[in-house]
């Protein structure tokens, strides 16, 4: 479950920068690389557990729950601070 919540993270992400790409400050680009980057993580995972004896998709509750909630959380938590960064970056490099 918790692949398949990263997967759907990574192609809503895709396409907000695809229609957004032309704002830059909000960054958009963090996001999706956010995501990919734990729907790869967890694409292995699923890999192993299925080479394992386990099924490829877990759908446990609330365990599953709670991890695809920490990663949805997680993207966008790390995407505000980065975003926050480096507009703030942007900023202090033109008033100097």
């Amino acid at each position: 479950m918790y692949f398949l919540t990263a997967l759907g993270c990574t192609i809503i992400a895709t396409l907000l920068w695809f229609f957004f790409r032309d704002r830059k400050n909000l960054h958009l680009e963090i996001l999706a690389i956010t995501y990919g980057a734990a729907t790869l993580m967890w694409l292995v995972d699923c890999i192993f557990s299925a080479a394992g004896g386990e099924g490829f998709l877990s759908f446990e509750f609330p365990t599953d729950g709670w991890i695809s909630l920490w990663t949805v959380l997680g993207g966008i938590f790390i995407w505000l601070i980065l975003a926050f960064i480096l507009n703030n970056k942007e900023k202090t490099a033109v008033t100097e």
